[in-house]
């Protein structure tokens, strides 16, 4: 494939993938929620179509000329489930130690239930790594690249652009905590941390070993997060 061209299949079946992986998560909690769901369906693909595709497009152009390292996959595998696993349960910890300090609107972990924990994980993991890192991400790192004239993107030149997009991930987040009413100071540095942490695992995921290793990375820690303590 040429580096500027773009495999139609390719993109069709990853936004097939995005899509189906967000809607799944809206249809289940709206059957758990007892809500209306067909009038759901028509405003969320179309939102998730404008975030999507943009990406997609981003991704396949312009990802071929940043160069991504891709080493053998069994080590990357290893490195991406230990990591992910290792810090999720860091996080969880961390988010039982603070618990007195958070506000007591804010919803603990679990509390989708397995099932709904599991789907808002896969969601979460194709939609956000597809949108933060296949889109943006690579977006960021062209224009450093072609900024800074740049035949190859050093690891100081992507490590700093993985902070600043994770940072922009953490912002993303915050919206949530209003949504409950636990947007204290406290809950939303907590908030803003915790996601620059997961990003910057995610973001070297993929400018390491690529998106689906990215992917994978950001699924074993929102299952740790999200649907195991729902078993506990």
């Amino acid at each position: 494939m040429k580096p500027n061209s773009i495999s139609i299949g390719s993109v069709f079946w990853l936004y097939l993938l995005t899509i189906v992986s967000q809607l799944a998560n809206i249809v289940y909690e709206a059957y758990i929620n007892q809500s209306a769901i067909v009038p759901l369906l028509l405003p969320s693909l179309l939102f998730l179509t404008l975030l999507t595709v943009p990406a997609l497009i981003i991704g396949f152009r312009l990802g071929p000329e940043i160069r991504l390292k891709h080493p053998e996959t069994k080590n990357a595998f290893i490195f991406t489930l230990v990591s992910s696993v290792s810090l999720g349960v860091l996080l969880l910890l961390l988010r039982w130690a603070l618990l007195p300090y958070l506000p007591e609107s804010i919803p603990e972990y679990g509390f989708r239930g397995f099932i709904g924990g599991t789907l808002v994980s896969i969601g979460a993991a194709v939609g956000e790594e597809v949108w933060f890192r296949f889109g943006l991400m690579t977006l960021v790192l062209w224009l450093v690249k072609k900024t800074f004239k740049l035949d190859l993107i050093s690891n100081r030149f992507a490590l700093s652009v993985i902070v600043v997009i994770a940072f922009l991930f953490g912002l993303a987040h915050l919206p949530q905590l209003s949504a409950v009413g636990a947007d204290t100071m406290f809950a939303v540095w907590a908030t803003i941390l915790g996601n620059i942490a997961v990003g910057v695992l995610y973001g070297w995921c993929f400018w390491r070993y690529g998106l689906f290793y990215a992917i994978i990375a950001h699924f074993s820690l929102d299952i740790v997060l999200h649907a195991l303590p729902a078993l506990f």
